[in-house]
């Protein structure tokens, strides 16, 4: 009996932890994006070192960019009418992160320089670019 109770707690727990884990991704992005730290404390980094140490000191807590950089950039809007709507091909998960991590954009294009590379964890790199283009509207 006992170890049928165990099985049915362990299961319970599964189920819940499944149910949980979209809102706990879109929390450690918003994190890494306004913070620049994620849910587990870890500072996230980019190689070359990055201007500023978190997403939002650039690109505005609301993600609407505007800002000016060294060597005549701006930085880039991120609400979704600039990502999705504005942009042929459309920015999607896949794309962002690719452009989070490598400097490439949408359309096969290098960023420029004073873009960040971040070097993130898998999960961290998709929770950012999620709450990027589900979240800063």
């Amino acid at each position: 009996m006992n170890r049928y109770k165990s099985l049915l707690a362990v299961t319970i727990l599964a189920a819940v932890a499944a149910c949980a884990s979209p809102d706990a991704g879109i929390a450690n992005g918003r994190s890494i994006f306004q913070t620049g730290v994620d849910a587990n404390g870890v500072q996230i980094v980019a190689s070359p070192a990055a201007l500023m140490p978190k997403c939002a000191a650039c690109h505005n807590s609301d993600g609407s960019g505007g800002m000016h950089l060294p060597g005549g950039a701006v930085s880039a809007d991120l609400r979704y009418k600039a990502l999705v709507t504005d942009q042929k091909p459309p920015y999607t998960i896949a794309l962002l992160e690719r452009a989070i991590s490598t400097g490439v954009d949408n359309q096969g294009h290098a960023l420029d320089p004073v873009m960040p590379r971040w070097k993130l964890s898998p999960s961290d790199l998709h929770d950012v670019s999620e709450y990027v283009l589900t979240q800063l509207k």
